[in-house]
């Protein structure tokens, strides 16, 4: 559990992300992310040819790192082509929610269905750790709420909601490059 912790808690300095976003625009943020990015693709090009650098970095980041990731994509990588894409690709609002939907609800989510899941929706997933990716979504509303972002209820009602779903979807596809795009599409579609 502590380990799981740790791993959140790394992803939680992504609060950087929509922070930027929310207090200057979208190029400076895309300025923000992009080193990030681009590091992350320079390490994984580099772990997929050179074996011992790759087994030396799971050594050393072996608290943040999980083992399934050896031979995939980090799931930091992921996240980041996601934040990337997500301000590219949607309004301010809708980004910035769709982000904060990624970074705290997906942690939510791990940790409350880790620590109290009991009720199996699917192999990996429990109800109550998709519930805590729900009621999170629904705090980072009311929050929001309370700041200029201005989407409107219904829109993040459904965002929430989607963002829930695709996590819960074993997809063939990483959810943190899902859950914040997902949102966004839907959120983009309802705000019209």
């Amino acid at each position: 559990m502590a380990i799981l912790v740790l791993r959140k808690a790394w992803r939680l300095g992504a609060i950087i992300f929509p922070l930027t976003y929310y207090f200057t625009n979208k190029i400076t943020s895309l300025f923000v992310i992009l080193p990030f990015l681009c590091i992350f693709i320079v390490l994984e090009v580099l772990r997929f040819f050179i074996f011992r650098f790759n087994e030396r970095l799971f050594i050393s980041f072996r608290y943040i790192l999980k083992e399934k990731e050896k031979k995939t994509l980090l799931s930091t990588t992921w996240f980041l082509l996601s934040v990337f894409l997500t301000v590219i690709l949607f309004s301010k609002d809708i980004a910035i929610t769709a982000i904060l939907f990624l970074i705290f609800s997906d942690a939510s989510a791990d940790i409350i269905g880790s620590k109290f899941g009991r009720i199996r929706i699917l192999k990996t997933r429990t109800f109550e750790g998709s519930l805590a990716f729900f009621i999170t979504c629904l705090i980072i509303g009311i929050i929001i709420n309370f700041t200029k972002i201005n989407l409107g209820f219904s829109v993040f009602i459904w965002g929430a909601l989607a963002a829930t779903v695709i996590e819960l979807l074993p997809l063939p596809i990483e959810d943190n490059f899902t859950i914040a795009l997902f949102s966004g599409i839907i959120m983009t579609i309802l705000a019209r």
